[in-house]
């Protein structure tokens, strides 16, 4: 059973690899025209994103944002989509990359997982901002390297992360501000913060390795989603009950999830996104097992164009629509979510959607 499932996340890792070569072409990469300009642009397309990256930049270079993290600072970008192409702006600020926002809605900071470029981590925070109609703010950090085999690049993408993670801090560091100071771009929206597979690293080891004081006085963050975290379960009460900056925390897991099984063979520990075991469970946050709604899917927070055979049921759009708009919701809504759409069935599997 540990070969079977050591080869089956091996083997999901070379497919990711696969499909991740068709953001990585000539062809995808001509998409993406980083504009040397230093005036402030006029912004004239309604598809926009912020970026915050600790990725290596060269101008000159067609693959302008490179597969290597750089610890020493943080880079801020703003994206416009116009006729196919996106434009890629550089700016000073956090600030000022978010001042170029068209509209202004709830904002989502979204760190995704292993086995993201540049480039696909732009596709992913478009989908976000297109199904949730979001504003997405993606922490975008080196999580591959086309190079590295599959067994290397899973070593390496949960390196990066631990490293990132005083960047991200950084970056929150900038969030509370802008809300302390009333920003434009911030002032009566909702931020939600959201991590995904091994994004939640990230926060792990912030929260753990790095004074979090600053930031940790009050909540300024409406919802904190831990989803499908590729972290070990055991001990994680202890780091998210210091968590003081988020009104609300949600955690996702799905027990026949199999990246994470496999994750869990080649670490040796079980993780937090397969189960969330009761008697370790954290005191201010509520849990959602989502196992009877996914199956054993990993990403089941979006519906993802090439996986044609997964799509969220409207219970768990509705959930995620919610989520990502800044909305409390308490462990009763979410059960009623689920158990009242005509889609599902009332199951024991929810019956832990409560808070501990």
């Amino acid at each position: 059973m540990k070969r079977f499932l050591i080869a089956l996340l091996l083997l999901l890792q070379v497919k990711a690899q696969a499909q991740l070569a068709n953001y990585n072409t000539t062809e995808y990469w001509s998409q993406f025209v980083l504009e040397r300009s230093a005036m402030k642009p006029v912004i004239t397309g309604d598809t926009c994103l912020v970026f915050v990256s600790n990725r290596f930049i060269h101008p000159d270079s067609l693959r302008f944002v490179d597969e290597y993290l750089d610890t020493t600072s943080l880079k801020y970008f703003f994206l416009e989509k116009l006729e196919g192409k996106w434009k890629v702006y550089q700016a000073p600020s956090l600030d000022e990359a978010m001042e170029l926002l068209p509209h202004k809605k709830d904002i989502v900071v979204y760190a995704e997982g292993m086995g993201k470029i540049f480039t696909s981590n732009v596709y992913r925070a478009q989908l976000m901002s297109r199904q949730y109609d979001v504003n997405v703010v993606m922490f975008d950090y080196s999580s591959i390297n086309t190079t590295y085999k599959p067994s290397k690049n899973f070593r390496i993408a949960r390196l990066n992360a631990r490293l990132s993670a005083g960047q991200y801090l950084q970056m929150l560091q900038q969030f509370q501000k802008a809300r302390q100071e009333d920003q434009p771009w911030i002032s009566g929206v909702k931020l939600t913060t959201f991590y995904h597979s091994m994004g939640n690293i990230i926060l792990e080891q912030m929260v753990q390795q790095h004074d979090i004081s600053s930031i940790n006085s009050a909540p300024f963050v409406d919802n904190l989603v831990i989803n499908a975290a590729c972290v070990p379960q055991r001990g994680h009460a202890e780091w998210v009950e210091q968590i003081r900056f988020a009104k609300q925390i949600y955690v996702h897991y799905n027990q026949t999830d199999l990246q994470l099984k496999g994750a869990h063979v080649l670490t040796l520990k079980k993780q937090l996104g397969e189960k969330a075991s009761r008697r370790q469970r954290a005191d201010n946050a509520i849990y959602i097992n989502f196992h009877d709604m996914v199956g054993w899917q990993h990403s089941y927070f979006m519906n993802f164009p090439y996986n044609v055979k997964f799509r969220l049921t409207p219970a768990m759009t509705d959930y995620f629509s919610r989520l990502f708009n800044g909305q409390g919701i308490s462990s009763n809504e979410a059960l009623s979510l689920f158990t009242t759409s005509s889609n599902q069935s009332p199951a024991s599997a929810h019956q832990d959607i409560r808070r501990q």
